[in-house]
Formats: C-alpha cells, structure tokens, sequence
C-alpha cells in the first residue's frame, strides 16, 4: 500500500490531494476548488485495479497563465520604485501564475476514459513514485491471474 500526498496549486499550496494505491483499487482525494484556491469540497474516486489499463506522467506548458505571469512579473518589476507593497505583490502573483503554466499531469487510463491529476512541476517526483505503484500494482494484479506464470514459477 502507498500513499502520496501532493499539493494542487503552485501559489496555494496548502490545498492538497492525496491519492493511494493497494492491491484492489486506487484511491483518490483531491481537492476542488474554485479559482484555484478556495476549497470547494473534494472529488473522492475508488478506481478498481482491473478497470485500469494504464497509467502515464507528462509535462505540460499552458502558455496563457505563462504570459499572464510574465505580464505581471514585469509590471510588479516596473511598480517597485512607485509603490514597493503594490510591486511585491505583483511580483509574487507574476511568479505563481508564471509557474502554474508548467503542470505535471498524471493520466490514468480508466476503462477507456482518461482521469487526470494535475499538480504543479515542483510535485513531479510524487508522481513519479504514485505512477511506479500503479504500474507496479497492475503488474502484480496481472501475475495472480496468470497460470502461465504461476506454474512457471511454482516449477522454480
């Protein structure tokens, strides 16, 4: 059994998610929220081993919050001599917003339909151990249904 807990929001990441995987099924908790960081509930799945056909990590770039960020980054940059509270804060908004157009994306395939966790580029290393469990699950999940390979094995 592993669990991964992972923050949602690069700015807010206090808003967590939490997905774990045993022999039978992977569960997830993850966080909604509404304009990225006031919580709005969860999204509570139990997804069945055997419904899984896959899972796959991507990294995504999202250029509109890139260019959002950037515009504000250089806006703050050019406040700071006016207004350093006003250009702080539009600093630290243009930073944020810059960094959440780079997503890491977990993409697990679920009885044809894809179900996707993105989380900020900082959490890839979580997702890579939540992506190594599930295909180390489908694995075993797969070995127990094959008498081919029980026999083999039981010969050894």
């Amino acid at each position: 059994m592993n669990k991964v807990n992972f923050a949602i929001s690069l700015l807010f990441f206090w808003v967590k998610g939490e997905v774990e995987v045993d022999n039978r099924f992977v569960k997830t908790k993850i966080s909604n929220t509404i304009l990225g960081f006031i919580p709005a509930g969860k999204d509570q799945q139990n997804i069945p081993l055997k419904n899984i056909s896959g899972a796959m990590l991507s990294t995504k770039f999202f250029i509109k919050p890139f260019i959002i960020g950037l515009i504000l980054l250089f806006l703050g940059l050019g406040t700071l001599s006016d207004s350093f509270i006003l250009g702080l804060i539009l600093l630290i908004l243009g930073v944020g917003i810059a960094g959440s157009g780079i997503q890491t994306i977990l993409n697990i395939e679920k009885a044809g339909t894809p179900y996707l966790i993105s989380v900020p580029f900082f959490e890839k290393p979580k997702m890579q151990v939540l992506n190594d469990s599930i295909h180390s699950a489908l694995v075993d999940d797969s070995d127990k249904t094959d008498l081919n390979f029980f026999f083999d094995k039981k010969t050894q």
